[in-house]
């Protein structure tokens, strides 16, 4: 297999249809891609490269493992718990890596330039011109609503790339979720360390927090017949770009006809179970999400 450089991505990125000045979120596998000359570094100089410098990449840094492991894929016993929560660190935007979001997006938190919201669960980071006016004021308590960097993104008619990945990693699901005013996004809260009036260790928890997207997969075909995905190689794997809007537009439709529809099957599941019994019952408003006019 060829080693990919960093040109080759950048025109591969653009024969898919990224947009120059435009806006990005990305969310991305560095192995599905195959070997890149220059590691994950040259994958974002690809990205900024075909966006321009008056474009915006935006990548999840979130840090769940900085939470109480009770909502974990699986939950420690109570006394491996409290060792747990006596040992986690209280999030620090500098310092504190992301879990789990791929090494591309950790490259892109470390490049010079990129700014990071200081969402102690749930943050982002962001390198361009509109960097600042997405990430600055993350809700605490709806993270990824209308008023979090995914919501800011949506206004302002983002794109996703999921590069090498699918669904179950698009985080604008979840802004569909929080736009619908689902209520599972509120059972089972994040909760994060920090510090009370005094400066004693408090736990605090997010309001609505995001759930399990295992099922997200499900939305692929739903945006298929939408027909707005398009695909292309992108190294070795194939990639897609979709607008934002029409990702909440289908997935709120969707949601709205079927509550459970993008829920995982797993019956051990810490949270889809719970989530299920909570949506049996709920019935969605209506009108489909609208962003402002682009």
């Amino acid at each position: 297999m060829p080693m990919l450089t960093r040109a080759t991505l950048a025109d591969e990125l653009r024969r898919l249809g990224v947009p120059e000045r435009g806006l990005l979120l990305v969310h991305s596998s560095f192995r599905a891609l195959g070997p890149v000359d220059g590691g994950p570094e040259a994958v974002v100089g690809a990205l900024l490269d075909a966006m321009g410098p008056a474009g915006t990449v935006m990548a999840p840094t979130f840090t769940t493992n900085l939470i109480d492991p009770y909502t974990w894929p699986v939950p420690p016993e109570e006394r491996e718990r409290a060792r747990i929560l006596a040992d986690i660190p209280y999030f620090d935007p500098t310092t504190s890596r992301p879990h789990k979001m791929g090494i591309i997006a950790e490259a892109l938190w470390r490049t010079p330039g990129t700014l990071r919201s200081a969402h102690p669960v749930t943050s982002w980071a962001a390198r361009g011109t509109l960097a600042e006016a997405l990430l600055k004021d993350q809700p605490l308590d709806d993270p990824e609503g209308r008023d979090g960097p995914v919501g800011r993104a949506w206004q302002r008619d983002a794109w996703v790339l999921l590069l090498g990945v699918e669904h179950d990693a698009d985080t604008t699901v979840h802004l569909a979720e929080s736009l619908l005013e689902m209520p599972h996004l509120e059972i089972l809260p994040d909760r994060y360390p920090s510090r009370d009036a005094r400066g004693a260790r408090v736990w605090l928890p997010v309001r609505k927090t995001t759930k399990c997207s295992d099922g997200f997969l499900g939305l692929g075909p739903h945006l298929d017949t939408a027909g707005v995905v398009r695909r292309g190689p992108t190294g070795a794997c194939q990639s897609q770009l979709v607008r934002s809007r029409d990702v909440v537009r289908v997935a709120a439709n969707l949601l709205r006809r079927q509550p459970t529809a993008l829920l995982c099957a797993d019956p051990d599941c810490v949270h889809c179970p719970a989530s299920r019994r909570v949506l049996a019952a709920w019935r969605a408003p209506t009108g489909t999400p609208e962003a402002p006019p682009a």
